[in-house]
């Protein structure tokens, strides 16, 4: 298993595959590495390809302090897979979460990245918005906290964001 360890000592998990220019996967907060696999090994015949898991999806760490964990640390996680692998500049790509984290990478190591190419990246919520979103957000920890992530799983993956993929799922698999 391959693992870079952060500059707050948080061992980030990765797989690597191909040769070339760096390109670096960062997934949604409903996937991991596994979810750029095809992408790994399309992108593997002509790119030195590479997928991670965030800090707290195993098998990368998982720290107990809620500290530990920020948008500023998943570019922060970015910047040390890149140092890890010895590479001075990467084509970053992100989902989501993933997204997010690597449009603030551009933003501030825009002279690390080749380019960037970020999907569904929201920003967390409008200004007047922000109650909400944070009391949803303290909801769905307490959910984890009380009922487990696997129930937590149960309910997002028929939730609106996720519905598409369902729905996406069912036309390729109708015969």
């Amino acid at each position: 298993m391959s693992y870079a360890t952060t500059d707050d000592g948080v061992r980030l998990y990765y797989e690597e595959t191909g040769s070339g220019r760096l390109v670096i996967f960062v997934h949604e907060f409903a996937g991991d590495h596994w979810s750029w696999e095809p992408q790994l090994r399309h992108f593997g015949r002509r790119y030195r390809t590479v997928a991670f898991n965030a800090r707290g999806f195993p098998p990368s760490d998982v720290p107990a302090r809620p500290s530990d964990y920020s948008q500023a640390r998943a570019v922060d996680d970015i910047k040390s897979i890149l140092d890890h692998l010895g590479e001075e500049r990467a084509h970053i790509v992100g989902l989501s979460m993933g997204g997010f984290a690597t449009l603030h990478f551009g933003f501030r190591h825009a002279d690390r990245a080749l380019s960037l190419c970020v999907g569904g990246c929201g920003s967390g919520a409008e200004l007047d918005k922000r109650a909400q979103f944070q009391a949803q957000a303290d909801a769905m920890a307490a959910s984890i906290l009380s009922s487990g992530m696997g129930a937590l799983a149960e309910r997002y993956v028929v939730g609106p964001t996720r519905v598409q993929f369902q729905n996406h799922a069912a036309v390729i698999l109708t015969p």
